[in-house]
């Protein structure tokens, strides 16, 4: 029980910016989606989880755990952009709504 609580914990401090989008395209399968602020959010957050993890293999900053930190900062800098972006689009398929 203890590890499936840090593991959703890690989830929330490591992947909750990466969860936005792919939870919109869930919620709204059936419906046609036309705002991209959202994905391209998405695409940001996943590259520099790439460039993090492939720095933490090569560049020693003190303590490995440094890294760790880092990320959860990525992660709350893409999560705010990411509800910006939801917002974003939003505002763009209310505006302009599918035919």
């Amino acid at each position: 029980m203890k590890e499936i609580l840090l593991t959703l914990l890690a989830i929330i401090f490591y992947g909750s910016g990466l969860l936005l989008w792919p939870v919109r395209r869930w919620l709204r399968r059936r419906q046609t989606v036309r705002g991209r602020a959202l994905g391209f959010v998405f695409l940001a957050q996943l590259m520099a989880c790439i460039v993090v993890a492939c720095l933490s293999c090569f560049v020693r900053l003190g303590h490995f755990y440094y890294w760790f930190i880092f990320a959860i900062e990525l992660n709350i800098v893409f999560t705010l952009a990411g509800v910006v972006a939801r917002v974003r689009d939003a505002l763009y398929e209310r505006r302009f709504p599918p035919q």
